[in-house]
């Protein structure tokens, strides 16, 4: 494989890391969207003759059906980068149960008797992407981290707002916060002051999107000791989604003066 090739190679897998499955799903309804729309705009005096046509005209013209699923198109694949894409979501969910619902009354009204299985198809569309819309991008439950842990890692699980809800042995011996003195107080005593601040933006953030950008990735930091002093650490963390909302899992690891965690 040539350079060029490795380059293209981890330009994708780079490319598909940062959407994610909502992204890819997205980018799907975005293309399907700007499909549908040139077939509308597009479609010939014979198909525009249709019944499935006819229905959708009789609600509004086919222009306007054109534009909205333009509309909606460019904006899945605008969103499917962003780290909020809610509106998104809604808008191709909301476009595709409306388009169900269409074929599927005009099976009633008599205007095209086979509407409702094209109504079916569009209804189960809408719904898929309503349950992508709302599955956690990355989920891991209490007791099933990624990998194994060595005996020296730390590990620390929070909820949604920071507040340290679990610390083993390991993590005690690194902070110096036995576990009684750690539960209930927040993350920030483990991180130093200037820290801080981008520590709390990053919560609103993943509380905002449902999903964390740093899920599975080792992000090295810099470390608070209960007396004051200050160390590098290596941080995995994962989000993860229960009944009463989010909570985080780190896995903590010092890191020697080469740079590799201990």
């Amino acid at each position: 494989m040539s350079n060029g090739e490795v380059v293209r190679a981890a330009l994708v897998r780079r490319a598909l890391r940062r959407i994610g499955r909502r992204g890819a799903s997205l980018a799907f309804v975005g293309l399907l969207g700007q499909v549908i729309a040139a077939s509308l705009a597009f479609a010939p005096p014979a198909q525009r003759a249709g019944l499935g046509y006819t229905a959708l005209a009789s609600i509004v013209p086919l222009s306007v059906w054109a534009l909205v699923w333009c509309v909606v198109g460019a904006l899945c694949l605008v969103q499917m980068f962003m780290r909020s894409d809610r509106v998104a979501f809604a808008s191709a969910t909301a476009l595709l149960i409306l388009y169900g619902l269409v074929h599927l009354v005009s099976t009633f009204t008599g205007a095209n008797p086979r509407g409702w299985v094209a109504g079916g198809i569009w209804l189960a569309f809408g719904g898929w992407i309503a349950l992508i819309a709302t599955w956690p991008e990355a989920a891991q439950p209490p007791g099933r981290l990624p990998g194994t842990l060595p005996p020296a890692a730390a590990v620390v699980v929070a909820d949604a707002a920071g507040i340290i809800q679990s610390w083993n042995l390991q993590a005690a011996t690194l902070f110096g916060w036995s576990t009684e003195e750690a539960v209930g107080r927040p993350l920030t005593i483990l991180m130093p002051p200037r820290l801080r601040e981008q520590h709390a933006a990053g919560l609103t953030r993943v509380r905002s999107t449902g999903r964390s950008e740093l899920a599975g990735r080792i992000i090295p930091l810099v470390g608070l000791r209960r007396d004051g002093t200050e160390f590098p650490i290596a941080l995995t963390v994962n989000a993860w989604h229960h009944e009463h909302g989010i909570a985080y899992t780190g896995v903590i690891r010092p890191v020697r003066g080469g740079g590799e965690p201990d």
